[in-house]
This record gives C-alpha cells, structure tokens and sequence, in this order.
C-alpha cells in the first residue's frame, strides 16, 4: 500500500551544521571543490534555466534524472558514511536550443521529515551509523523502522497492468531495500511512499526486506526483475534469495527460489535473453553481529577465501542452475547475454574485498590527506559460465601497462539498446588515473570486444561521475551517441552539466549550474521531446 509521505516541518540552518568535534577535521578540506561533492547542499531548485557553451545535438532532448547525496547531518548528529545521507534528487530536462532546466530537490522520506522537524537524525536504519551515536533503545527502533533513505538510484515501473507507453510510468528512488518512494518525475515532488506486498512476510522486519538498487529490464517485455533475500530463524528452513518479475510497482510474481545457507549482501545482478544471473559472493549477513552492532555493514562477514556462488535463473521454468566463480568482491553488474554457443557471458566490476565501500565516510571523503588512503581496486572481469558442462572461466580484459585504469573502474552503463545483447562498448569512472589520488578521475570507454578502440575523457581538476549513454535517433553504430553526466571543475570551482561525445570521448559541451550538486550515484535519461 502507497501511504503519503508527511510534510517537513522546517528547514536546517544553511551553515554545515557538523558537530564541532568533526569541524576541526574538516575544516581545511571544505572549501576544495572535490570536497564539495560531498558537502551538505540545502538547497532546491525548479526548472532552473542553464544554457550550454557550445552547441549540443538537435536531437538530445529528454530528462536525466539522478539520485545521490544532500545532506550529511541535521541538528547535533552527522552521518559518518556516506551512503546513509539524505536523498537528494536531481534533474536536467534539455529542451532544445542550447538550454536546459535545472531542478533539484530532497527525497521528503519518513526519516528525512522527522529529522528534519526534530532538528535531529531520526531512529531509522542506516548503514554504518551516526555520531554522537544513538542510545541502545534508538538502536533498536531504527531495525523495526528499517531503511527509509532512498539514495541510490532511480527507476521507472508501470504503474498499470495496462502499459502502452511513458506516461503509465511512475519514477521511483530506490536503495538495496524492498521498500521505495515514488516522486514526480518532473518536478521531482516526493508522492508516496511505496512497498509491494512481500512474497512471504514475517516478523524480522529489514532481515527479511534486503534487494536491489538496479532492478533490470526483462527482455523483451515491459517487465522488470529484481531479487529479495529472506532470512529464516527457524534451524530446519533454509533462508533464500526469491528471484522476482515485476509487472507494475505493485505487482509482483517469485520466478524461483534460491536457497542460501547464509544471506550474502549483493548490490546488482545480471540479466540475459532468457536468464538471470546471481553473484552470491562471499559476503553474508551474521545474524547475532547484526543485533550487537545495529548496523548492517557491521554486521556482515567477508571471506575472502571462498569462491562466489553464482545461481542461473531460467526466467521460463524458474529452474535453478548453480555454479561458482573465482572470489571478488562484486558491486556493479555491466551487461550479460548468451554467445552463439550457448554460454552466459557476464560482464561485472569486481573488487579485491569490499574495504573501498566501507572507507567511503564523509571525513575521508572531504579530509585532503585521509582520502589519499582510500583504497579502489575494481576490475571489470568477464566471466563465461558454460551451463551444460557446469564449467566457468574468468577472462581479464586487455589494455596498455602504463594505462591500467581502463581496466580499473566502476559505474559501468552501456547503450541500454543493447542490454541483454552482445555488445561492444561500457562506459566508467576510473580513480586515481594520473597520480594516487582518488580525486584523479577519468571517464572510460571499454572495448569488450578487444579491437583497439579503448578511450578515456580526462581533465586535470575536473570530477566526472556516471555517464548515462543517450543513442543517436536511428543509429547504426553501437557508439553513436553522447554521454550526459554530472560533474565539477577546480579550476572554476563550479558545477557542471556535461555532454561527450560517446564516439571520440571528446567533451561537446557544458551547462553551468547555479549551485553544487553533491555527489549522485546512479541516474536515468527519459528520452522525450518536453
């Protein structure tokens, strides 16, 4: 059932805010721009008219939506990571004539109303905590409220089993939680909050309530899929990861059952023609952790000694095929598809341990020195599962000695005409590229199909994030098109809205924007003449 979500009371003051034991740290770091991708933003607009500098496509008409980062703390309490800060949306509708719309507004969740009024974080879950830290009581009111901080990434879902186009679309915000919040997907207005019902309730709450951020396209449907993990606590019934068809936000059926001996955390999936792909790497919720620690990243195990456990979904008969692959840490699935002889190919960016996510707390981030320290070692691998001879190999991409990184990077999007398909070219944003710094950042282009045709954008001082691909109308080249991202420039010291040639990876144009925009994660182009 889809409840409204209540309105906020009233508004932080426009200073920091950070307690004054975090401002010393901070201090020095605040007034770099880098840092600004990840400094509180309280600010909204709408439809705010921005212009290009240089002439963009005629055609490149549509809205890029995303969903990131706002805010980092409310009253005398701060989020320490960064993925438990307030929502914030984003949007640019490009319109035509060099120009384009900006918007940007707060996910007005429960958790982010409540604090608001109460000038203090509410007791909801969040992934690694808040400081000063909640009492044991808050603790446990924040697992029976759950996660309620949406994010992540946005999402359109029909919203009736009747779906003949765009306008039965809704946009949702989304985190790795069953539960969403529906907005509009123009004025980015929060409607409602959204849960389908659970395929098998129980009392344990978020244990019971894990998914996925980046549900995917069923091909060639107007269906999506996604995953729902449920824990058992009874000895004799295996906890299971329920693969799930989605015909409309609200309607749901279980395509299979994967039993599990212990829940694995896992962020994205891969899907093909006629299956789904799950990568249960070695990652798993304890249970009595959990409950001691409050916090799921804290309560969870790695082992970096055990291979994952890949599960193969036939979308069809919901028929369970079950290999393993060589150990990696996988946050971020690329594409996947069938080759001519049959076998599952599936592209994903894999890291050494999951120490790079849990390093990502706001001091590292805006701490000059300490950021030096974060790790990132993602890989983007291939990996070939032959399901008729139950064999997997795991290919590493090629690429010159003295141009590691394009090879190393994640936020992996491709030209979704091509999802589910073989295809030639992902785009990435690759760290510590020049020097080792993770504020050195390119934007890949990756030839998966190894023909030479590798490409990077890269600009001193310029912070570049998830490129979304936006196809030439009627193209007839995978690569035609441009990629439209977000970004910020130290040499300006400004915020930008950028398009790239998706061809050459040569900057077409830029948009200034009136404000910073801290730092979003995943977004989505609705292609439409506005």
């Amino acid at each position: 059932m889809c409840v409204p979500a209540t309105l906020f009371a009233s508004l932080l003051l426009s200073v920091c805010g950070l307690p004054v034991s975090s401002l010393t740290a901070a201090s020095s770091a605040l007034a770099d721009t880098f840092s600004t991708l990840y400094t509180t933003n309280l600010k909204e607009f709408n439809d705010f008219p921005i212009y290009f500098d240089r002439k963009i496509p005629e055609w490149l008409k549509g809205n890029l939506i995303r969903n990131g980062f706002g805010q980092f703390e409310s009253g005398k309490r701060h989020f320490l990571h960064l993925f438990d800060s307030f929502a914030k949306l984003s949007s640019w509708k490009i319109t035509g004539n060099n120009t384009a719309l900006f918007s940007t507004k707060f996910v007005k969740s429960s958790t982010y109303n409540k604090s608001i009024a109460t000038d203090d974080i509410a007791p909801y879950l969040t992934f690694i905590g808040v400081e000063p830290p909640f009492s044991r009581w808050k603790q446990f009111k924040s697992i029976i409220n759950g996660l309620d901080n949406m994010n992540v990434n946005v999402y359109s879902y029909y919203k009736t089993a009747k779906a003949n186009g765009q306008d039965d679309k809704g946009c949702f915000a989304l985190t790795d939680y069953w539960k969403m919040y529906e907005f509009n997907c123009t004025t980015l207005q929060t409607i409602s909050a959204c849960e389908a019902p659970v395929p098998q309730k129980s009392s344990i709450g978020f244990l019971n309530l894990i998914s996925t951020a980046h549900p995917l396209p069923e091909f060639g449907t107007n269906n999506s899929l996604l995953f729902l993990s449920t824990l058992s606590l009874i000895p004799w019934v295996k906890s299971s990861v329920k693969f799930i068809r989605i015909h409309t936000a609200q309607k749901r059926e279980v395509i299979a059952n994967v039993p599990v001996d212990k829940i694995p955390y896992m962020h994205s999936f891969s899907t093909t023609e006629h299956y789904g792909i799950l990568f249960c790497h070695p990652m798993y919720l304890n249970i009595p952790k959990f409950l001691k620690e409050m916090h799921p990243f804290d309560g969870m195990d790695w082992y970096g000694d055990k291979p994952i456990d890949v599960n193969i979904i036939n979308l069809k008969t919901g028929e369970v095929i079950n290999m393993k692959t060589e150990n990696s840490f996988i946050m971020h699935h690329a594409n996947a598809y069938e080759d001519e002889n049959g076998n599952i190919i599936v592209d994903a960016v894999g890291y050494d341990d999951p120490l790079f996510v849990k390093s990502m707390f706001v001091e590292n981030m805006v701490n000059p020195a300490k950021r030096k320290n974060i790790p990132f070692s993602a890989q983007i691998r291939r990996y070939i599962f032959n399901i008729e001879n139950k064999t997997s190999k795991v290919h590493s991409f090629s690429r010159p000695s003295n141009e590691t990184f394009l090879t190393r990077f994640d936020f992996p999007t491709i030209n979704e005409n091509y999802r589910s398909k073989p295809y030639c070219f992902l785009y990435g944003v690759a760290l510590r590229v020049i020097h080792d710094n993770i504020t050195s950042i390119a934007l890949i282009k990756k030839d998966v199909c190894e023909k030479g045709r590798d490409k990077y954008y890269y600009k001193t001082g310029v912070y570049v994030s998830e490129a979304i691909f936006v196809p030439t109308p009627n193209a007839k080249e995978e690569d035609d098109g441009v990629l439209v991202l977000p970004g910020a420039d130290a040499a300006t010291n400004k915020h930008y809205l950028y398009v790239i040639d998706a061809k050459t990876m040569t900057l077409i144009s830029q948009a200034e924007l009136p404000t910073t925009v801290p730092y979003t994660l995943h977004g989505h182009f609705i292609s439409e003449k506005l």
